[in-house]
């Protein structure tokens, strides 16, 4: 069957569930330019809820392309969604580097219980940072952290990136 792309998002949603095929799967990711951007992004955050990490993958950089615009919605998955779900979420919203997204990935690396969604909020935190320290230094401290907290979110820091990590360190020591 010959996929054509100037079908709706019904039609292409149903494909997507309906095919076992990966392969299939990906190379509809692929082409999803001729469906509109609203129907886009409707159609890569279903895709999220994938059980496939490389459809996730693909489709979390595809929804980064959309920047501030999509950050809302991913906030969302990463409070309800699976864990896959919110592991994806969490991709995105580091490549995007919108810090209205801070206090969520701060929350879910400090609460989340499965360690790839705390990679990958881990990832996404130091992304934010390296992309404006300043900016991301005076939103951390706006969020309602004890010492413990902070601490876990600098060790974060520093084991990832200690470049970052002392920037981070000296602009909140500083204020």
């Amino acid at each position: 069957m010959k996929i054509r792309f100037k079908q709706n998002k019904a039609t292409i949603l149903k494909l997507l569930d309906s095919s076992p095929s990966i392969k299939r799967k990906l190379k509809i990711l692929d082409k999803l330019n001729g469906t509109n951007e609203k129907d886009n992004i409707i159609i890569l955050l279903k895709v999220l809820e994938d059980t496939s990490w490389s459809l996730r993958e693909k489709a979390a950089y595809k929804l980064a392309a959309f920047g501030p615009r999509v950050v809302n919605r991913l906030k969302k998955l990463c409070v309800r969604g699976y864990w896959f779900t919110r592991a994806s979420a969490c991709l995105s919203l580091g490549e995007i580097g919108d810090l209205r997204a801070l206090a969520v990935i701060v929350k879910l690396l400090l609460t989340d219980d499965n360690p790839t969604v705390i990679k990958e909020a881990s990832q996404a935190l130091v992304k934010m940072a390296r992309r404006m320290p300043a900016e991301f230094a005076a939103h951390l401290q706006e969020i309602e952290l004890d010492k413990p907290q902070m601490i876990k979110i600098l060790i974060t820091l520093e084991t990832i990136d200690i470049e970052v990590y002392s920037r981070i360190k000296e602009l909140i020591e500083n204020e």
